[in-house]
């Protein structure tokens, strides 16, 4: 299952992705807005988006991309390893 990272912090991408594969997720990282969002978001399994470090424009268009996808979106306001891991929590089944 492949989970992409809205947000967070650009030093922990490391293990964002170690923890990730730990609990069996592909994670990709986007740290901040690059180009053609929409077209890398459009085939992920899911999207965790860190509320605290982005801004409103870039939360609006991953949930507006989200939700032409039909991709489940979860928000968290800590972008640290415990809220990563309660967030990928929420897509194990």
């Amino acid at each position: 299952m492949s989970i992409a990272i809205i947000g967070g912090l650009d030093r922990l991408k490391r293990n964002y992705e170690q923890q990730g594969r730990e609990m069996g997720f592909n994670v990709r990282f986007f740290g901040r807005r690059v180009p053609a969002m929409s077209r890398r978001l459009s085939g992920v399994d899911g999207i965790i988006i860190f509320t605290g470090q982005v801004g409103h424009p870039l939360v609006h268009e991953v949930k507006r991309t989200a939700k032409m996808n039909a991709i489940p979106l979860i928000r968290g306001a800590s972008g640290s390893m415990s809220g990563l891991k309660r967030c990928l929590a929420c897509f194990q089944v």
